[in-house]
């Protein structure tokens, strides 16, 4: 086995009850904010340390900072899962794709792929039989790939190292902790995504330790 990665790190050391991650292909912060339903004119640049304090979040809100790693911009939600909803990740992916990793305090971890305001993948980090895919799923693939490297490690490792083999980068701790452009969002009752959303059909998948040869580079096409 080899040594555990330490690019999130964070993830490992109890920093945050619950939080939820998305990735979204070249869409400015900005736009990323209003496609959650926030306002940008209403956000600071705030380092994590200061952040709750300045921003006093209430009962029934999550806060939102994001920031950019290469062509993606990444939203790190706490205290909510606005992120998760399908209606978000529908908007959010509108002509682009996103990506988003959650870990809810209740232990209810996933990842989900849309594009186009579409899904494409999605399944619970280690559980086989929770995957659901439009056609192929490279994101299970890479995700039980870092999984059978570090298989001392929690399933939801491997699948945030999958996110960083896509997007070329990771979200370390010292970007977490710096300024990043923050904001109040308070919740919403879960709204359904669009009526012309597909559902995507279980896949029967096998969760494994050696997975073979590593498979192509997950990176986007050029647009």
């Amino acid at each position: 086995m080899s040594k555990a990665s330490p690019n999130w790190n964070w993830m490992l050391q109890g920093r945050y009850e619950g939080f939820c991650l998305t990735f979204t292909h070249d869409v400015t912060p900005a736009a990323v904010l209003q496609r959650y339903g926030a306002d940008p004119s209403a956000a600071h640049t705030i380092a994590f340390p200061r952040a709750y304090e300045i921003l006093q979040p209430g009962p029934d809100t999550s806060v939102l900072r994001v920031g950019t790693i290469q062509e993606w911009t990444f939203c790190f939600e706490t205290l909510g899962v606005q992120g998760i909803m399908p209606a978000v990740l529908a908007a959010l992916s509108q002509n682009t794709q996103t990506l988003a990793v959650s870990s809810g305090a209740n232990a209810l971890h996933a990842l989900e792929h849309w594009a186009d305001g579409q899904p494409r993948e999605r399944f619970e980090p280690g559980q086989a039989a929770s995957l659901q895919a439009a056609d192929d799923h490279p994101f299970w693939d890479a995700a039980e790939r870092h999984r059978a490297d570090h298989h001392d490690l929690p399933a939801l490792l491997g699948a945030l190292e999958a996110v960083g083999d896509r997007i070329g980068g990771h979200l370390t701790a010292d970007i977490l902790d710096g300024p990043l452009i923050s904001t109040v969002l308070p919740w919403v009752l879960p709204t359904p995504p669009p009526s012309h959303t597909a559902s995507l059909p279980f896949v029967h998948a096998t969760a494994t330790r050696g997975l073979g040869p590593r498979i192509g580079s997950l990176r986007p096409p050029t647009r």
